[in-house]
């Protein structure tokens, strides 16, 4: 690598746990998972190569609570919450292998910057006139909007908000940077990301999902399920304490067989 740096993977996500999950709003188990799941497949590079790895959460904070009715009071929880896995997995990685979380909303000066921004890419969409919305799409802002009492979704509303936010000064050109890999969930139709899965067994966007422990003969393996998922399984909960892991969502673990 020129300069001798840090390989640097960075992984945008929306700073949020899905409302519709008994976890919401603050992180859980697949949280964790995901980020052991990709120290351990970055470790071999650690192993050989001295600079190591830097590995960026840039988490799409800001626009939750204009585009999905998120509490910005929830979106602080899931932030603070997020930052303790960080503080609590970091001394097991090894020491050239960097945890860091960068949401958007922190890269403005103040939250009046961050509207003003994006109210200026909004005004640049508008006379583009009606976006067109496949089912899928319209599935998923359905599937991601909390609904306030009373309201109907409006789905070129939203989607005006999504691209806009997109294209607001702050977001891309920190994770879309020359020198960092991007990493994803799931394939993008652009190519410019690596689909990565969450867990060797999952590609659920952990802050989509709940982490569970389904038993394998005499041991067990972490998954990541959706709320159909969820919905659709069996499980036991049973009670957990580690040392270091506070947040209400680590006294329990669901468990499946």
């Amino acid at each position: 690598m020129q300069n001798n740096e840090p390989i640097k993977i960075a992984i945008p996500f929306g700073s949020y746990k899905l409302f519709r999950l008994e976890e919401s709003p603050e992180p859980d188990w697949a949280e964790l998972f995901a980020m052991i799941y990709y120290a351990y497949w970055l470790k071999p590079i650690t192993d050989v190569y001295k600079p190591g790895i830097w590995f960026d959460f840039c988490g799409d904070d800001a626009i939750l609570e204009f585009m999905n009715n998120i509490p910005e009071e929830d979106t602080e929880k899931y932030k603070n919450a997020f930052r303790g896995i960080i503080k609590f997995i970091q001394p097991y990685l090894p020491e050239n292998f960097k945890y860091t979380f960068s949401p958007v909303g922190e890269r403005y000066g103040s939250k009046e910057e961050f509207i003003a921004d994006l109210n200026k890419e909004i005004e640049k969409l508008k006379p583009k006139g009606e976006i067109p919305l496949t089912d899928r799409q319209k599935e998923m802002i359905e599937f991601n909007v909390k609904l306030k009492p009373g309201q109907k979704l409006d789905f070129q509303e939203n989607r005006l908000l999504h691209d806009a936010y997109m294209n607001v000064s702050k977001r891309r050109p920190h994770h879309k940077a020359p020198d960092k890999i991007i990493i994803c969930c799931t394939p993008f139709g652009d190519r410019t990301s690596l689909p990565m899965g969450t867990t060797k067994t999952s590609v659920v966007k952990f802050q989509t999902g709940v982490g569970i422990l389904k038993k394998t003969e005499d041991s067990f393996l972490e998954y990541i399920y959706s709320p159909q998922q969820l919905e659709a399984g069996h499980f036991t909960k049973e009670d957990i304490s580690i040392k270091g892991l506070g947040a209400k969502n680590f006294k329990t673990i669901r468990i499946t067989v």
